[in-house]
């Protein structure tokens, strides 16, 4: 049996994951849990599954188990810091052995790119704690003993979630914005974007563990859409009419953030400004996987 190390198992994509891992009885899942009572099935019903209770920042008390890994998943995040982000995932990084590990798939974020798939300096020097942190991790990948075995992924916009998977971030904050949708329908800004389904990741993570690649560095993603298409096709599987659309300015944005006494993130500032998110990305059906997320009909599936 592969043991395989698996971080953010408690996620949206994480879940999504778990369905596809828990499927292999010749895998062998240690998974890093920091709030159990998350998880929306029970891994007590698993002989293959053992669980590991704790959080990243205590990653070292683990290193004897992690030594013994032959593939290693890192898809937590930290949200609210660098920390676990940058510090504490270099630890972990550090404590697998590049001997026996065959393979290592660690997930950053398409927020750290720019033109043709290259990191931006504005992610260090403008970007969040979340983002930066990944920036800071990513320039230090080639540093580590494990790298020439590490497969990097950059998901773009993550939807998914339903009644056995927890909501992304993303679809969360559609579903809290669905009761201003007959507000929102009337508005727009010029950008463009990517999107990619949690059930693709996985889809697409699965492979990975199973196949070799040359590429080493992926960005995971459907075909751009702006943001004018995306609404519109938001209201539609919301079955609202859009009769018209304003575009939005940043000077208006500036105002309406200053009115409402929400102070505009410098990140945030530079992102109303790039507007374009396009990179060269990947989904499922470039692996021949099962493609049923593709359309923004098909990720708001189960909202």
């Amino acid at each position: 049996m592969k043991k395989i190390f698996v971080t953010g198992i408690g996620g949206c994509v994480g879940h999504y994951l778990f369905d596809l891992l828990i499927a292999n009885p010749d895998y062998d899942l240690y998974l890093l849990v920091r709030d159990p009572s998350k998880l929306l099935f029970s891994p007590g019903s698993y002989d293959n599954v053992h669980l590991i209770e704790d959080d990243l920042k205590n990653i070292s008390k683990y290193a004897d188990i992690i030594k013994e890994m032959d593939i290693v998943i890192h898809a937590a995040a930290d949200w609210a810091g660098h920390e676990g982000n940058l510090d504490y995932s270099l630890e972990l990084f550090n404590l697998i052995d590049p001997v026996r590990c065959q393979k290592v798939i660690y997930f950053s974020t398409a927020s750290i790119l720019g033109e043709n798939n290259r990191p931006v300096p504005e992610a260090e020097t403008l970007g969040t704690h979340y983002v930066r942190g990944k920036y800071l991790l990513h320039k230090k990948l080639p540093e580590l003993p494990i790298y020439p075995k590490m497969i990097t992924l950059f998901p773009t916009w993550v939807l998914g979630g339903d009644k056995l998977h927890p909501y992304s971030h993303a679809s969360t904050g559609i579903i809290e914005a669905k009761k201003w949708l007959w507000l929102i329908r009337f508005f727009t800004v010029d950008a463009k974007f990517h999107f990619i389904h949690a059930a693709d990741i996985a889809r697409i993570t699965y492979y990975l563990l199973e196949n070799e690649t040359k590429e080493k560095e992926l960005v995971l993603g459907n075909p751009a859409i702006t943001a004018s298409q995306f609404i519109r096709q938001t209201c539609r599987y919301f079955r609202i009419p859009v009769f018209f659309q304003v575009p939005i300015s940043l000077p208006f944005v500036i105002l309406l953030a200053d009115l409402t006494g929400h102070k505009l993130h410098p990140w945030d500032l530079f992102c109303f400004r790039k507007r374009h998110f396009v990179y060269k990305t990947v989904n499922a059906s470039a692996f021949n996987l099962k493609y049923d997320r593709g359309t923004v009909q098909g990720a708001l599936n189960g909202l």
